[in-house]
């Protein structure tokens, strides 16, 4: 008897339980021609890191079309008798049978036992040693109650497992893992344009663009803008025309604690989730699709406060254990024990596949972020400049079809600069120029107190070699092209600008002055030139023979501030 590990979707347990059949796509189906009658089989829930049942294959691999699982083609079978289903509360978490599998040794070049696990969750099904089976049998039983003269015959079955000589272990079978080889960003990416320009929305290419990019770099990112923009719809557009799932989480003044978001204990003492803790469990269950939460008007509330436990798992994050897709995901967002019968949202964790959007109102109904949300977000500011825009064609017949992007589109090439392999020349020196450009911008921010730290030089590198995979998707609705750099500078770097007095100001003024090409001789007295000019021409949002424009035409509307009242804010 031979017993296996199988990577069972999560949407696809129960029909396999109901059907008695376990199926897969192209990934294992190698390893399931060796299934033979009587073997094994422990089903691994990748989403949420759990083992939840325990069949026995009752025949050998067949082919099979007919729909197993709703929306999924999954012609691999096998017939199998359950031996054990667990309620979903009782799910064996990761932590509490991984660092007991001796299968992991199969991997000694993986540094880390999560690396580990994930080879051998890449392959969907994977052989287990004797002694595996024998440990998570008992684990399983355990859950399920048996008992305990049962339990202790599984323990003794265990010892005597453990001490026979353990064969030399075989090289797992060198099956390339699942991907869409076919793909391409930059087509997708005009898809999407398309999609949202059919719909009859009106959003400059790049707006999307940057969006879908500082999203895939870092999957928290505030839109910002007066009301009536369309900051709540632009999400929702872009996780229609790419397959992905969105949700909307109302945020409320009276949200002063975690309790909204991650959740508390009601008056019976269970567990209530909050609507974070939700959706990190959807998208865990659900790990082949991206998923988007939009905490919409998010700074009715202090997001220090209801929002701060998150954010720092977020900064937690490390590479995935067991995703294909690759991705980084935090530790789990719970920290606090819970009882049994509430334990499975312990192990709940933000994912990969999750993407957190914060829509944001400037108003005087609104209060102001901390240096600390800041920092952990791209902002990106949304207008209506194109108001004389209102005609639209017969757009039922236009809309091009949704197109699912693979989870793994949404990935970054890596969590931090030190972590890319394999850097090409031409992204070497996209690298060399936004480090350049972040280090002298925090040469002139760090005399005031603003200085820039290695999360937002990454952070802004990275936007821009993501950027260089669709390129042509960053112009604007004129056709003109758009310097990645430039909005990146102008999402990570100048909403964290906040301050007043004689350093803010000479800040602020330096800053317009370098972000526009002067020379380093009085660039205090060339930014107030600068603003002048700037208000003349009607408050535009581009300067186009700035070295950054973008930026540049931001930095001249906080500095017009600064020279009012002597208060520079991005947010005023």
């Amino acid at each position: 008897m031979q017993y296996w590990l199988w990577s069972v979707p999560p949407d696809a347990l129960a029909a396999f339980a109901r059907a008695e059949t376990f199926a897969l796509r192209m990934q294992g189906r190698k390893a399931l021609q060796e299934v033979r009658p009587g073997d094994r089989i422990f089903a691994y829930i990748p989403g949420s890191r759990t083992l939840a049942a325990l069949v026995e294959a009752s025949g050998v691999a067949f082919e099979d079309s007919t729909s197993l699982v709703l929306g999924k083609h999954l012609p691999h079978r096998v017939r199998v008798r359950t031996l054990t289903v667990l309620p979903q509360e009782a799910w064996v978490p990761y932590e509490g049978f991984a660092p007991h599998l001796s299968v992991l040794d199969q991997y000694p070049d993986e540094p880390t036992l999560d690396r580990q696990f994930r080879r051998v969750a890449q392959r969907v099904l994977h052989a287990l040693p004797a002694v595996d089976g024998k440990v998570l049998e008992f684990l399983i039983a355990a859950r399920a109650g048996e008992n305990p003269e049962a339990l202790m015959q599984m323990v003794e079955a265990v010892r005597e497992t453990r001490q026979r000589p353990r064969p030399v272990a075989k090289p797992a079978v060198a099956e390339p893992l699942a991907m869409y080889t076919s793909w391409d960003r930059a087509q997708a990416m005009e898809h999407v344009i398309a999609h949202v320009e059919a719909r009859g929305f009106v959003y400059a290419p790049w707006q999307l663009a940057a969006f879908v990019v500082a999203l895939r770099t870092r999957p928290f990112v505030l839109l910002a803008g007066v009301t009536g923009v369309g900051k709540t719809r632009l999400p929702l557009l872009v996780a229609e025309a790419t397959g992905a799932r969105a949700d909307v989480l109302p945020v409320r003044p009276d949200w002063t604690d975690p309790s909204e978001t991650l959740g508390y204990r009601g008056l019976d003492g269970r567990f209530q989730a909050g609507g974070v803790l939700r959706a990190a469990r959807a998208s865990g269950e659900d790990p082949e699709r991206q998923h988007v939460l939009i905490l919409d008007e998010m700074n009715l509330a202090r997001p220090e406060h209801y929002l701060a436990e998150v954010l720092s798992r977020m900064e937690l994050r490390t590479p995935a254990a067991a995703q294909a897709s690759g991705g980084a995901e935090s530790p789990p967002l719970v920290s606090e024990s819970l009882a049994p019968e509430d334990a499975v949202w312990q192990a709940v964790r933000m994912g990969p596949n999750l993407g957190l959007v914060g829509t944001v109102n400037v108003d005087e109904s609104a209060h102001a972020f901390s240096r600390k949300v800041l920092d952990r977000a791209f902002t990106l500011e949304l207008d209506a400049p194109n108001l004389h825009v209102w005609t639209t064609s017969d757009i039922s017949e236009q809309v091009p079809e949704a197109s699912r992007w693979p989870v793994s589109a949404w990935q970054p090439l890596a969590l931090r600069l030190s972590a890319l392999t394999d850097i090409r020349d031409e992204q070497r020196e996209a690298i060399g120029r936004a480090v350049q450009a972040v280090t002298e911008a925090d040469a002139i921010l760090s005399p005031a107190g603003l200085g820039i730290g290695y999360r937002t030089r990454d952070e802004v590198a990275l936007f821009v070699l993501h950027a260089m995979q669709a390129p042509e998707a960053f112009r604007t609705r004129d056709g003109e092209s758009v310097d990645p750099l430039d909005l990146a500078l102008l999402m990570k770097v100048l909403p964290r600008i906040e301050g007043a007095g004689a350093a803010a100001r000479s800040a602020v003024l330096l800053l317009l002055a370098w972000a526009s090409g002067e020379s380093e001789q009085d660039r205090e007295r060339s930014a107030v030139v600068q603003v002048e000019a700037w208000e003349s021409e009607g408050r535009p949002a581009v300067l186009p023979s700035a070295r950054f424009p973008r930026t540049a035409a931001r930095l001249a509307r906080i500095a017009e501030g600064v020279l009012a009242d002597g208060v520079a804010s991005f947010w005023a």
